[in-house]
């Protein structure tokens, strides 16, 4: 095979890949939300340095060193041990915020994610400004990444992983044979074979390659070069938000958490932003190693996507923590989501579109939460109607996130309720067998029968009348039949 077939093979990829390649991910996930950026950070595996960040490089400490010569090096370092479970995690939470940018993310573990584009480079205006706004996004989370693009899904993770664009003349064949995802003693026997670059491996024979590397390595080497289809695995288009800031020193005053706060709740609303969502409840988990976690839930009362709602909030609930005397990981979940209403302008009075997206919310709501934040989530509910007709047992309290405790009455109510209803209705005496409450009541509508509760052994027979006291007074009043006595249930004025 030589190199202009090997340059057709590459072109009958027909789609448009974009891989972003988290080289510094191991020690990005503990040091992107320290204010002290100059300081060495380092992640290790079995006391041997595997990652380090550029404060560290700075004082000479490299890859590979024991911590007993790196805290020769420098005495103020911070050392990690390397956590994978961690950086799948956060890379799962970078794929969902990639989602903005194309609707096929497929995770590449351990530190990338490949994005399908093809479709979507209209809406970015091309292939630059995509790339740009990913450039300017990514940093503001705390993260770095190499950008590749290629016509496979393989080539990109190649180009990404190589630090090398496929920008010009640069093609996949100038690559270095180590920027392959393949076995390590495949890539010493290629270059102890003179094997250089991606394009002198693709002058040998294919059938040669696997016999002598086998079969699966073939295989990726036709998936690389889009000999053969490459199907992806594309991350669930259901929205979940994870985000977590390590401290590299304990926090031990816990109004200091609300810078990181501040932080974390700005990601969560691009993300929100980003995706057309909104939010009613998340949940702040604050940990310790020598602690155990402490969390705290914030409700809302309507699905919203409003940071200076998010803040006050959650200041209102951090407060009340009291039993955690240090902190050295913050952490914001979300799970549960809806479709937010985008606010448009006016068209004909020039009314700008500010870009934000809100759901319906107003005064009433805002009080609500606080009113949840400051006395807890049972402490406000709504009120919907139950299946039942005596009226003290009509109605039933539901939370307010719930979407079913509010019923409004589009036609005047046949049969009108008081809104003031005694628990237990009150007996009243009688003259001349008609009730009397410091004088005698004016029957002035009525009567209503209410025969209800047979089958759970409460049941009762009542006439309900409305009243009119002399002095103007409207009392709900019903007589009892069995016991042939009138009662007070309920006050209209």
């Amino acid at each position: 095979m030589d190199s202009s077939s090997s340059e057709v093979m590459v072109k009958k990829g027909s789609g448009l890949w974009l891989c972003l390649y988290f080289k510094q991910l191991p020690v990005e996930i503990f040091c992107r939300g320290g204010p002290a950026t100059g300081t060495p950070v380092v992640v290790t595996a079995r006391q041997r340095i595997l990652y380090s960040n550029q404060a560290a490089e700075d004082v000479g400490i490299r890859i590979g060193s024991s911590m007993n010569t790196a805290y020769i090096l420098s005495s103020k370092i911070v050392s990690f041990e390397r956590n994978e479970e961690k950086e799948f995690s956060v890379l799962s939470h970078l794929a969902q915020w990639a989602y903005q940018f194309a609707p096929g993310v497929s995770i590449k573990a351990p530190h990338s994610l490949v994005l399908d584009i093809k479709g979507c480079l209209k809406l970015f205006d091309g292939l630059e400004n995509l790339k740009s706004q990913i450039r300017e996004k990514l940093p503001e989370l705390g993260y770095t990444a190499n950008i590749g693009v290629y016509s496979t899904p393989l080539a990109a993770l190649s180009f990404a992983e190589g630090s090398a664009e496929a920008q010009g003349s640069q093609m996949l064949q100038s690559l270095p044979i180590t920027c392959l995802r393949a076995d390590e003693k495949i890539i010493e026997s290629l270059g102890q074979s003179g094997i250089r670059d991606i394009g002198g491996l693709l002058e040998l024979p294919m059938d040669g390659l696997s016999c002598r590397y086998g079969i699966f390595f073939a295989d990726y080497l036709q998936r690389l070069i889009g000999e053969k289809p490459d199907p992806q695995k594309f991350i669930s288009e259901v929205p979940r938000f994870f985000s977590d800031i390590t401290f590299l020193s304990d926090v031990t005053d816990i109004q200091s958490l609300m810078f990181p706060v501040k932080r974390l709740l700005s990601e969560l609303c691009e993300f929100l932003l980003a995706r057309q969502l909104c939010i009613n409840q998340m949940t702040f988990k604050l940990s310790h190693q020598n602690h155990e976690p402490r969390s705290f839930n914030i409700y809302l009362a309507d699905p919203e996507n409003d940071a200076a709602m998010f803040l006050m909030l959650t200041q209102l609930q951090l407060n009340k923590v009291t039993n955690m005397p240090e902190v050295d990981n913050l952490c914001l979940i979300a799970n549960t989501f809806y479709p937010a209403d985008s606010i448009s302008g006016d068209l004909f009075h020039g009314a700008h579109l500010h870009g934000h997206v809100r759901s319906k919310t107003d005064s009433s709501n805002r009080l609500l939460n606080m009113f949840r934040a400051r006395l807890g989530p049972q402490s406000c509910f709504g009120l919907s109607l139950a299946n039942d007709h005596r009226p003290e047992r009509a109605w039933r309290s539901v939370r307010l996130n719930k979407k079913n405790y509010w019923f409004p009455d589009d036609e005047r109510e046949a049969n009108p309720r008081p809104l003031y209803l005694l628990n237990v209705p009150q007996k009243l005496k009688t003259a001349d067998d008609l009730p009397y409450l410091g004088g005698q009541l004016e029957l002035i509508r009525g009567p209503e029968r209410i025969d209800f509760g047979l089958w759970d052994g409460n049941d009762s027979a009542r006439d309900y009348y409305i009243g009119r006291h002399q002095c103007g007074a409207l009392y709900w009043i019903f007589f009892e039949a069995d016991g042939n006595n009138w009662y007070l249930h309920g006050i209209f004025s």
